[in-house]
């Protein structure tokens, strides 16, 4: 099969399984989080716009290089490697600029050096959810 055909197949199933449009909490409640003295929780905080926005990665069989289905998410992402990009991890605690999932969600992931493209790919996350993710990480990626 020719590689621009297998481009195509993977871009129409994305647009079929990549994004989800059943009800769920919206980021304007999962942008209050924590209060303003408690760390954002991966769980309450990220998790939700993650299962919203992330079926490829949630899929039986995957169709992702990882899960990032309930429960195993958390344990892989932060503090391991990224494939792409081996001299970073996805989720270092504290640092975006040291997060190459950030670099994936945010846009900027050419700059630092890393491959393929933004994520989730067929609809990118909002500002509001990225700046969920971006404070859960600077705050130290908390369980």
């Amino acid at each position: 099969m020719h590689h621009r055909s297998i481009r195509h197949i993977l871009f129409l199933v994305s647009l079929c399984g990549c994004a989800n449009t059943e009800a769920g909490p919206s980021t304007d409640s999962l942008a209050a989080g924590a209060s303003a003295n408690e760390a954002p929780g991966f769980e309450t905080s990220v998790q939700p716009f993650i299962n919203m926005a992330c079926n490829c990665h949630q899929s039986d069989p995957l169709m992702a290089p990882f899960s990032l289905k309930e429960g195993a998410a958390y344990d892989a992402i932060v503090n391991v490697p990224s494939r792409q990009l081996t001299t970073m991890m996805l989720v270092k605690p504290g640092s975006t600029q040291e997060s190459y999932l950030w670099h994936k969600v945010n846009g900027t992931f050419l700059d630092v050096g890393g491959s393929g493209m933004i994520m989730p790919f067929t609809i990118p996350l909002n500002e509001t959810e990225k700046a969920i993710f971006e404070r859960w990480i600077l705050a130290g990626a908390k369980r």
